[in-house]
């Protein structure tokens, strides 16, 4: 409901206006108290000191005996969405509940940053998420998970071109670390959403560029995913690959496109951006080219026609993320100004 208020003049240089009676009753305030008045983009926003982000607090009540992949995924689904004490209650009569929960707990220590048992029961866990925003602000995040991604997607290319199996299982080992940052991350937007503050804190202008944000965050996350199937597909690599080589220096490309459209979000750079949304392009036609031609109409073994359709899926579907990196940087410039200059 909007409600229009007039602006009343007091004294020289100060200016009143009222609040709704509904508001300060819903909020527990009386006269004397005090609100919060923030000033972001062109706006006031009002809001009692007792408001704190990062309060909510959930509660999962397991009732049958389902397998504990669904139980995390809506643990996961609560620390997006911002909650900060979660409760996992298991039915008294679910048999294994010491295993069960034990899982749980090793499962959310590895995958979601900042989580901390309180307390614990034999059939209950409590957990409280434990993250101070102004530690690893959002943008530093975001670096510290491109990093992340760019090493795996590196690493993975290196095992698959040399048959490396040690550092192909490296590669796995840290999809973990990448999974931490980008539920950290996403986790950040959400309480950004919830709470103008936190937004002012987290250094976002908007709810669109928060937006955008969480879709660059998602697309590190998909192309870690793929740098993790590369790296899966050099343990069935055959000893002999006619064409390993060639892909490797097609990943590489598409790695450098992967970092330049990172650089472009960084610089907010719209030029580098159209780049390499423009590269995305040709590269994606190369790739399906080459995989008709090269591989599967190749005179190369089965196995590796086999092997080389997954990789190529994957390179394929790395260049267009890196291509929508490139678009949610045009939109997060845009929705900073609105005067765009093409040149």
């Amino acid at each position: 409901m909007v409600e229009k208020r007039k602006i009343q003049k007091t004294g020289s240089s100060s200016y009143i206006v009222t609040l709704p009676k509904e508001w300060i009753d819903s909020m527990g305030l009386k006269s004397g108290d005090y609100v919060l008045i923030y000033e972001h983009e062109g706006k006031l926003v009002i809001t009692p000191p007792k408001l704190e982000s990062g309060v909510l607090s959930g509660e999962i009540k397991v009732l049958k005996a389902v397998d504990n992949e669904q139980i995390f995924r809506i643990l996961v689904a609560m620390y997006l969405s911002g909650y900060s004490n979660i409760t996992i209650t298991f039915n008294q009569t679910i048999p294994d509940l010491a295993k069960r929960l034990s899982d749980l707990k090793n499962r959310a220590r590895i995958k979601l940053a900042g989580v901390e048992v309180v307390d614990e029961t034999y059939n209950s866990v409590v957990m409280k998420i434990l993250l101070d925003l102004k530690e690893l602000p959002l943008i530093r995040a975001t670096r510290r998970l491109h990093l992340i991604v760019n090493n795996m997607l590196k690493d993975a290319l290196e095992a698959f071109k040399n048959n490396d199996r040690g550092l192909a299982e490296a590669v796995l080992q840290r999809d973990d670390e990448a999974d931490r940052f980008h539920f950290m991350i996403v986790r950040q937007l959400a309480l950004a959403l919830l709470d103008i503050r936190v937004m002012h804190e987290l250094g976002i202008s908007n709810p669109v560029e928060a937006i955008n944000y969480r879709i660059v965050a998602r697309n590190l996350e998909r192309i870690a995913d793929h740098a993790v199937n590369i790296a899966r597909r050099t343990f069935h690599r055959p000893s002999e690959c006619v064409l390993c080589e060639e892909t490797y220096n097609l990943g590489m490309r598409i790695t450098n496109l992967f970092n330049k459209s990172m650089d472009g979000l960084y610089k907010l750079s719209r030029q580098q951006s159209e780049e390499v949304i423009h590269e995305a392009h040709e590269i994606v036609t190369e790739i399906e080219e080459t995989l008709l031609n090269k591989i599967l109409l190749g005179n190369i073994s089965d196995q590796e026609k086999t092997l080389l359709t997954m990789v190529f899926d994957s390179l394929r579907r790395i260049t267009r993320y890196s291509s929508g990196i490139a678009e949610a940087t045009l939109n997060i410039k845009v929705s900073k100004s609105p005067i765009t200059e093409i040149k």
